[in-house]
């Protein structure tokens, strides 16, 4: 697929070099003159890149940066201006800008830097899509998994696991001890012990009681997360539910 590119720019000159440049290297290119046009733009249309001239006349560019960041994160914007300032430059990396060119420019330069913002829209696109693809097996597998940091606080709970323990939703960011220590997953207490002794690859096989008084026998282990370079970097927890709960305190909630 051809990849799509937005120029932005008040000057025709700007608009048609850029458009002839990008055009000869395969690219489809589409130009804006003016801050509204190119809002218009960035809404109906998903770009790989947009080159954006900071100031538009009596317009700000920056308008159109942000629109663009919190739109497609992904796509990145390269800033066009004719003098520079740090101020300037500073503000649009702040806003999240990819990069800026100084006019007048090259042939050679933007080619080059198109090259290396559409390589970096392709890396956070296949990101992504993995990440969706991970979060889709994550929530609808029926094991439960609850996902501790290396300090034993909970960073991910899928809702098999959230609903098998009958836990509140604000669990996230709580550390073990707080788990166990509150009402709102008191399941954690019965498994406290194991997590933190770091006993992986056993697998264990307990009944326990949620939230709601159902007793579940369930068996338990414990994988653990490490980086590159080999440190640990936290735990993953499986809890799997070997039948149905055996006795409910609350049949409403059987």
């Amino acid at each position: 697929m051809t990849q799509r590119i937005l120029v932005v720019d008040d000057e025709e000159s700007i608009r048609f070099t850029f458009d002839a440049f990008l055009t000869d290297a395969g690219y489809q290119v589409d130009t804006a003159p003016s801050l509204k046009e190119a809002l218009s733009l960035t809404t109906a249309t998903a770009y790989d890149t947009v080159f954006l001239d900071i100031l538009l006349g009596r317009e700000n560019g920056m308008q159109i940066l942000r629109h663009v960041r919190e739109n497609d994160p992904n796509c990145p914007v390269i800033m066009i201006t004719g003098a520079p300032e740090v101020a300037t430059a500073a503000e649009a990396v702040r806003l999240g800008a990819f990069d800026y060119l100084t006019k007048p420019v090259h042939q050679d330069e933007l080619l080059r830097i198109t090259r290396r913002a559409l390589e970096r829209k392709v890396l956070l696109d296949e990101q992504e899509t993995f990440r969706l693809r991970m979060a889709a097996v994550f929530q609808s597998i029926q094991e439960g998994i609850l996902v501790f940091d290396d300090q034993f606080r909970l960073v991910e709970i899928n809702e098999s696991a959230r609903r098998m323990m009958a836990c509140d939703k604000d669990v996230i960011g709580k550390t073990l001890d707080e788990l166990g220590q509150g009402d709102g997953c008191s399941t954690a207490r019965q498994f406290q012990e194991i997590v933190t002794q770091r006993c992986m690859g056993e697998i264990y096989r307990m009944q326990m009681h949620n939230t709601v008084g159902q007793q579940l026998l369930v068996t338990l282990t414990i994988a653990p997360l490490t980086s590159q370079a080999g440190r640990e970097t936290g735990v993953v927890l499986v809890l799997r539910d070997e039948g149905q709960p055996v006795h409910a305190a609350n049949a409403g909630l059987a």
